[in-house]
Protein backbone atom coordinates (compact mmCIF):
# COMPACT_ATOMS: atom_id res chain seq x y z
CA UNK A 1 0.00 0.00 0.00
CA UNK A 2 1.03 3.15 -0.71
CA UNK A 3 0.63 6.08 1.79
CA UNK A 4 -0.23 9.07 0.66
CA UNK A 5 0.75 11.79 3.31
CA UNK A 6 -0.41 15.17 2.91
CA UNK A 7 2.78 17.08 4.83
CA UNK A 8 4.09 20.80 4.98
CA UNK A 9 7.31 21.08 2.70
CA UNK A 10 10.58 20.38 4.62
CA UNK A 11 11.97 23.81 3.24
CA UNK A 12 11.13 26.25 5.70
CA UNK A 13 8.51 28.20 3.36
CA UNK A 14 8.55 31.76 5.71
CA UNK A 15 5.56 34.06 4.60
CA UNK A 16 3.61 36.77 5.89
CA UNK A 17 -0.46 36.75 5.98
CA UNK A 18 -1.92 39.38 6.35
CA UNK A 19 -5.50 38.77 7.52
CA UNK A 20 -8.40 41.12 6.79
CA UNK A 21 -11.12 39.37 6.02
CA UNK A 22 -12.34 35.31 6.06
CA UNK A 23 -13.81 33.78 3.64
CA UNK A 24 -17.47 32.43 4.44
CA UNK A 25 -17.79 28.35 4.40
CA UNK A 26 -20.50 28.31 1.33
CA UNK A 27 -19.37 30.44 -0.66
CA UNK A 28 -18.60 29.81 -4.29
CA UNK A 29 -15.63 32.14 -5.27
CA UNK A 30 -12.24 31.95 -3.74
CA UNK A 31 -10.65 35.60 -3.51
CA UNK A 32 -7.45 37.09 -2.78
CA UNK A 33 -4.64 39.30 -4.11
CA UNK A 34 -1.16 38.08 -4.23
CA UNK A 35 2.14 40.57 -3.38
CA UNK A 36 5.54 39.87 -2.87
CA UNK A 37 6.81 39.82 0.46
CA UNK A 38 9.53 42.48 0.51
CA UNK A 39 8.94 45.31 -2.06
CA UNK A 40 4.90 45.13 -1.50
CA UNK A 41 4.32 45.06 -5.26
CA UNK A 42 1.57 42.95 -6.28
CA UNK A 43 2.17 39.51 -8.02
CA UNK A 44 1.17 39.56 -11.88
CA UNK A 45 1.18 35.51 -13.22
CA UNK A 46 1.25 33.15 -10.03
CA UNK A 47 -1.01 29.90 -10.68
CA UNK A 48 -2.93 29.37 -7.72
CA UNK A 49 -5.36 26.27 -7.53
CA UNK A 50 -7.19 23.96 -5.86
CA UNK A 51 -4.74 21.16 -4.85
CA UNK A 52 -6.22 17.63 -7.08
CA UNK A 53 -8.14 19.26 -9.10
CA UNK A 54 -8.72 21.20 -12.62
CA UNK A 55 -9.34 24.58 -10.78
CA UNK A 56 -7.40 27.11 -11.80
CA UNK A 57 -6.53 30.94 -11.93
CA UNK A 58 -3.28 32.90 -13.08
CA UNK A 59 -2.97 36.77 -10.13
CA UNK A 60 -3.61 39.02 -12.99
CA UNK A 61 -1.54 42.29 -13.57
CA UNK A 62 -2.84 43.55 -10.06
CA UNK A 63 -2.32 40.14 -8.32
CA UNK A 64 -6.02 39.26 -7.75
CA UNK A 65 -7.71 35.85 -8.34
CA UNK A 66 -10.69 34.11 -8.48
CA UNK A 67 -11.47 30.88 -8.41
CA UNK A 68 -15.24 29.76 -8.72
CA UNK A 69 -16.24 26.36 -6.98
CA UNK A 70 -19.72 24.68 -6.98
CA UNK A 71 -19.54 23.90 -2.60
CA UNK A 72 -16.32 23.21 -0.08
CA UNK A 73 -14.28 20.50 -0.73
CA UNK A 74 -11.48 18.56 1.22
CA UNK A 75 -8.54 20.05 -0.21
CA UNK A 76 -5.86 22.60 -0.15
CA UNK A 77 -4.93 25.94 -1.78
CA UNK A 78 -2.15 26.08 -3.83
CA UNK A 79 -0.16 29.47 -4.95
CA UNK A 80 2.72 28.58 -7.10
CA UNK A 81 4.87 31.17 -9.29
CA UNK A 82 8.53 30.63 -10.96
CA UNK A 83 10.76 32.90 -8.89
CA UNK A 84 8.70 32.56 -5.51
CA UNK A 85 8.34 29.83 -2.74
CA UNK A 86 5.29 27.45 -3.30
CA UNK A 87 2.78 28.64 -1.07
CA UNK A 88 0.20 25.84 0.47
CA UNK A 89 -3.10 27.16 2.66
CA UNK A 90 -4.49 24.87 4.59
CA UNK A 91 -8.70 24.59 4.93
CA UNK A 92 -8.52 27.54 2.23
CA UNK A 93 -12.80 27.83 2.22
CA UNK A 94 -12.45 28.69 6.51
CA UNK A 95 -9.17 30.29 6.82
CA UNK A 96 -8.28 31.93 3.55
CA UNK A 97 -7.02 35.90 4.03
CA UNK A 98 -7.52 38.50 1.44
CA UNK A 99 -4.31 39.46 1.25
CA UNK A 100 -0.46 36.73 0.67
CA UNK A 101 2.67 37.34 0.87
CA UNK A 102 4.85 35.42 -1.42
CA UNK A 103 8.81 35.19 -0.68
CA UNK A 104 11.66 35.07 -3.35
CA UNK A 105 12.85 31.92 -3.80
CA UNK A 106 16.78 31.75 -2.64
CA UNK A 107 19.20 29.75 -5.13
CA UNK A 108 20.06 26.68 -2.70
CA UNK A 109 21.01 23.64 -3.58
CA UNK A 110 19.52 21.07 -2.62
CA UNK A 111 21.39 19.01 -0.03
CA UNK A 112 21.62 15.30 -1.81
CA UNK A 113 24.38 12.90 -1.56
CA UNK A 114 26.05 11.93 -4.76
CA UNK A 115 28.18 8.34 -4.41
CA UNK A 116 31.14 8.55 -6.45
CA UNK A 117 30.27 4.69 -7.35
CA UNK A 118 26.41 4.66 -7.01
CA UNK A 119 25.25 1.17 -6.71
CA UNK A 120 22.69 1.34 -8.74
CA UNK A 121 22.18 3.45 -12.11
CA UNK A 122 20.32 6.02 -13.09
CA UNK A 123 18.08 3.93 -15.04
CA UNK A 124 17.53 1.49 -12.49
CA UNK A 125 16.70 4.25 -10.01
CA UNK A 126 13.97 5.90 -12.62
CA UNK A 127 12.49 2.62 -13.00
CA UNK A 128 11.63 1.73 -9.90
CA UNK A 129 10.64 5.15 -9.28
CA UNK A 130 7.92 4.71 -11.77
CA UNK A 131 6.93 1.74 -10.46
CA UNK A 132 6.54 3.38 -6.92
CA UNK A 133 5.11 6.73 -7.94
CA UNK A 134 3.23 5.99 -10.93
CA UNK A 135 2.04 2.33 -10.25
CA UNK A 136 1.73 -0.58 -11.97
CA UNK A 137 -1.87 -0.99 -13.05
CA UNK A 138 -2.54 -0.32 -16.48
CA UNK A 139 -3.30 3.12 -15.86
CA UNK A 140 0.27 3.53 -14.07
CA UNK A 141 1.73 1.94 -16.78
CA UNK A 142 0.12 4.29 -19.47
CA UNK A 143 1.80 7.02 -18.04
CA UNK A 144 4.42 9.21 -19.32
CA UNK A 145 6.84 11.62 -17.56
CA UNK A 146 7.87 14.65 -20.14
CA UNK A 147 10.89 16.13 -18.05
CA UNK A 148 12.19 13.16 -16.22
CA UNK A 149 15.56 15.15 -16.13
CA UNK A 150 14.12 17.65 -13.81
CA UNK A 151 14.18 14.68 -11.23
CA UNK A 152 16.82 13.82 -8.69
CA UNK A 153 16.88 10.59 -7.76
CA UNK A 154 19.23 8.30 -5.39
CA UNK A 155 19.50 5.26 -2.97
CA UNK A 156 20.65 5.12 0.51
CA UNK A 157 22.38 1.96 1.13
CA UNK A 158 22.30 2.55 4.80
CA UNK A 159 18.80 2.90 5.14
CA UNK A 160 17.58 0.90 1.93
CA UNK A 161 15.54 3.94 0.46
CA UNK A 162 14.53 5.33 -2.60
CA UNK A 163 14.63 8.94 -2.67
CA UNK A 164 13.52 11.57 -5.25
CA UNK A 165 12.92 15.27 -5.72
CA UNK A 166 12.44 17.77 -7.89
CA UNK A 167 12.06 21.00 -8.15
CA UNK A 168 10.34 21.83 -10.54
CA UNK A 169 6.55 20.54 -10.92
CA UNK A 170 6.43 17.09 -12.86
CA UNK A 171 4.41 17.10 -15.98
CA UNK A 172 2.62 13.49 -16.38
CA UNK A 173 0.93 12.78 -19.15
CA UNK A 174 -1.70 9.82 -18.89
CA UNK A 175 -2.71 8.47 -21.61
CA UNK A 176 -5.18 5.61 -20.02
CA UNK A 177 -7.56 8.36 -18.25
CA UNK A 178 -7.00 10.97 -20.01
CA UNK A 179 -5.15 13.77 -18.28
CA UNK A 180 -2.15 16.22 -17.98
CA UNK A 181 -1.03 16.17 -13.92
CA UNK A 182 1.55 18.45 -12.92
CA UNK A 183 2.82 16.88 -9.35
CA UNK A 184 4.40 19.33 -6.77
CA UNK A 185 6.91 16.60 -5.49
CA UNK A 186 7.02 17.51 -1.67
CA UNK A 187 8.09 13.83 -0.83
CA UNK A 188 9.29 10.55 -1.84
CA UNK A 189 10.96 7.58 -0.18
CA UNK A 190 10.13 4.07 -0.43
CA UNK A 191 12.23 1.74 1.83
CA UNK A 192 12.94 -2.22 0.88
CA UNK A 193 14.02 -4.90 3.45
CA UNK A 194 17.30 -5.35 1.80
CA UNK A 195 19.40 -3.55 -0.85
CA UNK A 196 17.88 -3.96 -3.73
CA UNK A 197 15.36 -2.37 -6.22
CA UNK A 198 12.76 -5.02 -6.64
CA UNK A 199 8.99 -4.39 -5.64
CA UNK A 200 8.67 -7.51 -3.97
CA UNK A 201 10.73 -6.35 -1.27
CA UNK A 202 9.03 -3.07 -0.85
CA UNK A 203 8.27 -2.56 3.05
CA UNK A 204 6.98 0.92 2.57
CA UNK A 205 6.18 3.71 0.14
CA UNK A 206 4.69 6.95 0.06
CA UNK A 207 5.04 9.93 -1.25
CA UNK A 208 3.51 14.09 -0.91
CA UNK A 209 2.01 16.12 -3.52
CA UNK A 210 0.42 18.89 -4.75
CA UNK A 211 -1.88 18.01 -8.47
CA UNK A 212 -2.93 20.69 -10.94
CA UNK A 213 -5.27 18.34 -13.76
CA UNK A 214 -6.19 19.19 -17.00
CA UNK A 215 -8.50 16.86 -19.17
CA UNK A 216 -7.51 15.76 -22.12
CA UNK A 217 -10.59 13.97 -23.19
CA UNK A 218 -13.47 15.47 -21.57
CA UNK A 219 -15.87 14.20 -23.89
CA UNK A 220 -14.67 10.95 -24.98
CA UNK A 221 -16.78 7.98 -23.92
CA UNK A 222 -14.54 5.41 -23.90
CA UNK A 223 -12.08 7.11 -21.88
CA UNK A 224 -15.19 8.80 -19.04
CA UNK A 225 -15.23 4.46 -18.82
CA UNK A 226 -11.41 4.04 -17.58
CA UNK A 227 -12.20 6.94 -15.37
CA UNK A 228 -15.59 5.41 -13.81
CA UNK A 229 -13.52 1.90 -13.81
CA UNK A 230 -11.35 3.33 -11.83
CA UNK A 231 -13.22 5.31 -9.36
CA UNK A 232 -14.68 2.56 -8.73
CA UNK A 233 -11.80 0.86 -6.96
CA UNK A 234 -10.82 4.19 -5.13
CA UNK A 235 -11.31 4.79 -1.49
CA UNK A 236 -13.36 8.40 -2.00
CA UNK A 237 -16.34 5.91 -3.59
CA UNK A 238 -15.94 3.97 -0.12
CA UNK A 239 -16.01 7.26 2.20
CA UNK A 240 -18.34 8.62 -0.03
CA UNK A 241 -20.92 5.98 0.64
CA UNK A 242 -20.16 5.72 4.28
CA UNK A 243 -21.13 9.03 4.63
CA UNK A 244 -24.17 8.78 3.18
CA UNK A 245 -24.95 5.90 4.86
CA UNK A 246 -25.25 3.56 1.66
CA UNK A 247 -22.86 0.81 2.09
CA UNK A 248 -25.14 -2.11 2.07
CA UNK A 249 -26.83 -0.36 -1.27
CA UNK A 250 -23.83 0.62 -3.28
CA UNK A 251 -22.71 -2.90 -2.97
CA UNK A 252 -20.43 -2.89 -0.06
CA UNK A 253 -20.07 -5.43 2.82
CA UNK A 254 -17.78 -4.57 5.85
CA UNK A 255 -16.10 -7.91 7.84
CA UNK A 256 -14.52 -7.37 11.14
CA UNK A 257 -13.18 -10.37 13.04
CA UNK A 258 -14.09 -12.02 9.70
CA UNK A 259 -17.79 -11.33 10.76
CA UNK A 260 -19.62 -9.24 8.20
CA UNK A 261 -20.95 -6.27 10.48
CA UNK A 262 -23.42 -3.48 9.89
CA UNK A 263 -21.53 -0.06 9.81
CA UNK A 264 -24.01 1.97 11.87
CA UNK A 265 -22.43 -0.31 14.86
CA UNK A 266 -19.06 1.30 14.38
CA UNK A 267 -19.62 4.19 13.18
CA UNK A 268 -21.90 7.69 13.75
CA UNK A 269 -22.53 10.65 10.98
CA UNK A 270 -22.43 14.08 11.54
CA UNK A 271 -23.75 17.17 9.46
CA UNK A 272 -20.93 19.59 9.82
CA UNK A 273 -22.25 22.38 7.09
CA UNK A 274 -21.38 21.08 3.86
CA UNK A 275 -19.27 18.11 5.41
CA UNK A 276 -19.93 14.91 7.25
CA UNK A 277 -18.08 14.24 10.04
CA UNK A 278 -17.71 10.29 11.13
CA UNK A 279 -16.94 9.12 14.14
CA UNK A 280 -15.21 5.73 15.30
CA UNK A 281 -17.60 5.28 18.22
CA UNK A 282 -15.20 4.75 21.23
CA UNK A 283 -16.04 1.21 22.81
CA UNK A 284 -16.28 -0.36 19.53
CA UNK A 285 -12.97 0.69 18.38
CA UNK A 286 -10.38 -1.88 19.28
CA UNK A 287 -6.17 -1.50 19.67
CA UNK A 288 -5.09 -4.05 16.88
CA UNK A 289 -1.10 -6.11 17.64
CA UNK A 290 1.71 -3.87 16.91
CA UNK A 291 3.51 -4.90 13.45
CA UNK A 292 7.02 -4.12 13.56
CA UNK A 293 7.88 -0.88 13.95
CA UNK A 294 4.10 0.76 12.94
CA UNK A 295 1.79 2.66 14.99
CA UNK A 296 -0.67 0.69 15.71
CA UNK A 297 -4.40 1.65 14.16
CA UNK A 298 -7.98 2.07 16.12
CA UNK A 299 -9.22 0.02 14.64
CA UNK A 300 -9.18 -2.53 11.38
CA UNK A 301 -11.91 -3.01 8.76
CA UNK A 302 -12.05 -5.34 5.67
CA UNK A 303 -14.00 -3.70 2.64
CA UNK A 304 -15.00 -5.96 -0.75
CA UNK A 305 -16.33 -4.61 -3.39
CA UNK A 306 -16.68 -5.60 -7.03
CA UNK A 307 -14.76 -8.96 -5.78
CA UNK A 308 -11.93 -6.88 -4.28
CA UNK A 309 -10.77 -6.94 -1.06
CA UNK A 310 -8.88 -3.86 1.23
CA UNK A 311 -8.02 -3.95 4.91
CA UNK A 312 -8.67 -0.73 5.88
CA UNK A 313 -6.69 0.72 8.97
CA UNK A 314 -8.19 3.55 11.21
CA UNK A 315 -5.23 5.89 13.21
CA UNK A 316 -7.68 8.41 14.01
CA UNK A 317 -11.53 8.17 15.70
CA UNK A 318 -12.86 10.99 13.52
CA UNK A 319 -13.07 12.07 9.60
CA UNK A 320 -14.41 14.98 7.67
CA UNK A 321 -15.68 13.67 4.21
CA UNK A 322 -16.81 16.14 1.50
CA UNK A 323 -19.59 15.56 -1.30
CA UNK A 324 -16.92 13.87 -3.09
CA UNK A 325 -15.64 11.15 -0.56
CA UNK A 326 -12.29 13.28 0.10
CA UNK A 327 -10.93 12.61 3.52
CA UNK A 328 -9.43 15.35 5.82
CA UNK A 329 -6.72 13.34 7.72
CA UNK A 330 -4.91 10.92 4.61
CA UNK A 331 -2.23 10.18 6.61
CA UNK A 332 -4.04 8.53 9.30
CA UNK A 333 -6.08 6.23 6.77
CA UNK A 334 -4.22 3.16 5.91
CA UNK A 335 -4.90 1.04 3.23
CA UNK A 336 -3.98 -2.61 1.68
CA UNK A 337 -5.19 -4.95 -0.73
CA UNK A 338 -7.29 -3.57 -4.05
CA UNK A 339 -7.34 0.26 -2.84
CA UNK A 340 -3.52 0.11 -1.51
CA UNK A 341 -2.41 -0.77 -4.92
CA UNK A 342 -3.62 3.19 -6.67
CA UNK A 343 -0.47 5.15 -6.95
CA UNK A 344 -0.20 8.54 -8.76
CA UNK A 345 -0.85 6.85 -12.06
CA UNK A 346 -4.87 6.35 -10.67
CA UNK A 347 -5.30 9.95 -9.47
CA UNK A 348 -8.83 11.16 -10.49
CA UNK A 349 -9.50 14.98 -9.44
CA UNK A 350 -10.78 15.33 -6.18
CA UNK A 351 -13.75 16.73 -7.51
CA UNK A 352 -14.52 13.55 -10.16
CA UNK A 353 -17.97 12.73 -10.43
CA UNK A 354 -18.89 9.54 -12.06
Amino acid sequence: MIILKKIFMKKALTFTIVILSCIQINAQTLTGVVYDKTTKQSIPGAYVYLDGTSIVNVTDNSGKFTLAVKQMINTKLVLRHLVYNTIIIENPFVHLPDTIYMEEQMNILSEVTVRADPLFSRRQNLRAFREQFLGMTQAGRSCRIANEDDIQIWFNVATKTLFAYSDKPIEVINEYLGYKIFFELVDFRTEYSSITLDRDKVQQSYFAVTTLFTDLRPNDVRTKRRRDSVYEASSTLFFRNLSNNTLNESGFKIHKGGFQIDPNIYFTIEDTLSLKMIRLIPERANISSNIGLYTPPLSTFSVSFNRRQTDIRFHTNSLLVDQYGNIDKIDKIVFLGAMGQNRAGDLLPIDYEP
